[in-house]
């Protein structure tokens, strides 16, 4: 599309190319209906491209003009704001429609659980901290997809504009389900912006949201896991040579990974935050801080301090219901010091220290990459952020004990546990694993091969009856493991269900 609509445009081909492909079309062109206007448009040399009859909606529509084109310019990167509306009008808070992006039943359903965990986190995040949000205006929203965030701050704020940026769907990210006419979508990765003028997004927000991660690790290669190489090592090149190189951030280490991509979204939102401001990103912290590896904490030392001094005050969160188990905990840094921050010039230091740590072919070397960070590592600043991560530690703790006394509890009931029949013959017990184990935990899994004839049954049991319900929403009606499979708890089987149990082998 060129400017003032789909017409005729900078990049239209010559009358005379047309020409001749009206003639070489014109015995099998000319009888469709739907293409009867385009031939008979060509026949004379002239060409009108979509202004026929049908097409002026096109044109005529608010939603395509110009505002929505830069100059000049009909790339697909010019459009990134289309993400925020369908034909001119958005509901409040919808879920994209007809014309978003084709999905898998399983990338769906994968990206609606995922919309719905980000939703409730931030509403966790408002009722705890408030004040985090009182100077929000616009709000910078990085790793959006697929928009429980932003829906939940479009939701509390009628006034309030978002702008977000998301790796595209077709590259491995997570497919964008918000549609709002106040969010607007930057679809790029993350990585290859190098400056902050490259955010499509106003110079001055109130709040910056960091929730990226590194879909090098989550996008797998054929032969395994993809993004980079083992713990210490470099990119596989079988990698390289499948196209899964150029998904994530492209660390030589892969730990490091997600420490390159957190300092970015640092280099990033940091430029755009206003004064006063807050800034929320996402971090893992294991509990150990006695015996964590050396390299971790220095570094960790080091990220916080830095952080510490940027803001008038800064203090954990950890959701009570998403991570109260695992190492996720969200940093909420508020009352950004931006005068401070120009002044010590520490943003071209962050942008060195990011391809410094993409680099690094050892997780060891990541303090010393975070070396222009040590000054504010004070000794009191430190203790501080012991007492954090402390409290952190603490919290996980307590996740983890109740989630065993849960778990312990269901563990060997039937209502537990999903009889699938038959398992296709491709799918083996890994395969198998990997497509129900989004659904909740898996305790174990057995499988029985048929007596007579090709295929097997196999018995899955989920840590919990409510991950079960979801996993045999996913196999009855989303199919998932494909058409013609049954399933049904163990619990419904009757007396089927114990010999069903007692028959199987471990798989």
């Amino acid at each position: 599309p060129a400017k003032g609509g789909k017409g005729k445009g900078k990049n239209a081909p010559s009358k005379g190319g047309w020409g001749a492909a009206a003639s070489a079309w014109g015995a099998e062109w000319g009888c469709d209906v739907g293409w009867s206007d385009w031939h008979g448009g060509y026949s004379d040399g002239s060409y009108h491209g979509w202004n026929d009859v049908v097409a002026q909606s096109w044109s005529a529509d608010a939603c395509w003009g110009p505002a929505w084109w830069a100059e000049g310019d009909t790339s697909v990167s010019a459009s990134a704001a289309w993400q925020g509306t369908t034909n001119g009008e958005a509901s409040e808070n919808s879920i994209a429609g007809s014309w978003a992006p084709s999905l898998s039943c399983t990338d769906e359903h994968t990206a609606r659980l995922h919309f719905r965990k980000t939703y409730s986190v931030l509403s966790e995040v408002l009722e705890a901290h408030p004040a985090a949000f009182s100077e929000m205006g616009d709000f910078l929203d990085l790793g959006c997809a697929p928009g429980g965030f932003a829906s939940r701050l479009l939701e509390e704020r009628p006034t309030t504009r978002g702008f977000g940026v998301s790796m595209p769907a077709e590259k491995g990210g997570f497919p964008m389900l918000l549609s709002h006419e106040r969010m607007q979508v930057q679809f790029s990765n993350l990585m290859d912006l190098e400056s902050p003028e490259q955010l499509r997004c106003p110079s001055s927000v109130g709040v910056v949201l960091a929730d990226a991660q590194d879909l090098g690790r989550r996008v797998r290669s054929a032969g395994g896991k993809g993004g980079a190489g083992g713990k210490g090592g470099r990119q596989a090149k079988s990698e390289a040579a499948g196209g899964q190189a150029e998904v994530g951030v492209r660390a030589a280490c892969a730990v490091l990974g997600i420490w390159a991509l957190t300092l970015q979204e640092l280099f990033l939102g940091l430029n755009r935050l206003c004064e006063r401001g807050s800034f929320i990103f996402r971090f893992g912290w294991r509990g150990r801080l006695k015996s964590e590896d050396k390299w971790y904490q220095d570094a960790t030392h080091r990220l916080f301090a830095f952080i510490w001094l940027q803001f008038a005050t800064v203090a954990q969160f950890k959701s009570e219901f998403s991570h109260q188990a695992d190492t996720t905990f969200y940093l909420i840094a508020k009352g950004f010091k931006r005068e401070l921050y120009n002044a010590a010039g520490l943003g071209d230091q962050l942008r060195i220290s990011i391809q410094e740590i993409i680099k690094a072919e050892h997780a060891r070397e990541l303090p010393d990459r975070l070396e222009f960070l040590a000054e504010f590592a004070t000794p009191e600043v430190c203790r501080q952020i012991d007492d954090l991560l402390e409290s952190v530690a603490r919290l996980k703790d307590i996740g983890q004990a109740t989630r065993r006394h849960v778990e312990g509890k269901g563990k060997a009931g039937h209502e537990a546990a999903v009889f699938i029949s038959p398992v296709p013959y491709n799918l083996t017990m890994v395969r198998l694993r990997e497509r129900l184990e989004k659904f909740g935990k898996i305790a174990f899994m057995r499988r029985q091969m048929h007596p007579i004839g090709v295929g097997a049954d196999a018995v899955v049991q989920f840590s919990q009856p409510s991950h079960a319900a979801c996993a045999l929403e996913a196999i009855s009606t989303m199919r998932i493991l494909g058409d013609n499979i049954f399933a049904c708890r163990l619990s419904d089987m009757a007396g089927a269900a114990g010999n069903a149990s007692q028959g199987v082998q471990k798989g």
